[in-house]
């Protein structure tokens, strides 16, 4: 019996745990991660797709 119970937990954390990767990884790179707020790398790019967004709807 508690074999069945750690086999659900091991089940439902790994189910858990792809879901969630699968979520991050729609969103893309920057969005994605989690120190996307102190990283320089992301917010350069954040800016440059937000001036190439500008230049296209000019």
């Amino acid at each position: 019996m508690i074999n069945v119970i750690i086999l659900l937990l091991i089940l439902g954390y790994s189910a858990w745990v792809l879901v969630r990767f699968f979520r991050k990884s729609r969103q893309g790179a920057c969005p994605g991660c989690s120190s996307s707020k102190s990283c320089s790398g992301c917010t350069v790019s954040a800016v440059k797709e937000d001036h190439t967004n500008i230049k296209s709807n000019v």
